[in-house]
């Protein structure tokens, strides 16, 4: 059952978001911005900006590279204003990560995944926009929706 208004902003949104010549920028950056100015309830956790970081100063992954600077300089004076929640890592996190361990078969960097699940389910959370639905579509305990949806 899903029962909270607040959404989980993944990392890939916030790296599309900035690359303006992504074809999900528009959507990422109204989704991004719509939760800054406090039209929708989002939140992030400091996870999501790791993989945010780690993604856009990796050339080997993206062609839109950010300098450490510049990709410091993001969180820090974009996406850490606004109208937005941070949700942290705590003991009951770790609890449900052995639960979804448990029940869901998760191998190598799938982890990661389970991690924000877990975080989410931890602090009530249980919606998440990003562009890798496939990733997060078995876990039946959250509702997984992409940028467009979220902004009709």
């Amino acid at each position: 059952m899903i029962t909270s208004n607040i959404g989980l902003i993944d990392a890939n949104v916030l790296v599309y978001a900035i690359n303006e010549n992504a074809k999900q920028h528009t959507a990422a950056r109204m989704l991004v911005e719509s939760g800054l100015n406090g039209e929708i309830s989002i939140c992030f956790t400091p996870q999501v900006f790791s993989e945010f970081f780690a993604a856009v100063t990796n050339p080997k992954q993206i062609t839109y590279v950010l300098s450490r600077e510049n990709a410091i300089h993001e969180i820090e004076d974009y996406f850490l204003k606004g109208e937005c929640n941070l949700v942290y890592v705590h003991r009951g996190t770790l609890d449900k990560i052995i639960e979804l361990l448990k029940k869901y078969s998760v191998k190598a960097q799938d982890i990661l995944d389970l991690q924000l699940v877990a975080t989410m389910l931890s602090n009530n959370i249980t919606r998440i926009y990003t562009y890798n639905e496939k990733d997060f579509a078995r876990y039946s305990e959250i509702e997984v929706l992409s940028p467009e949806s979220a902004i009709r």
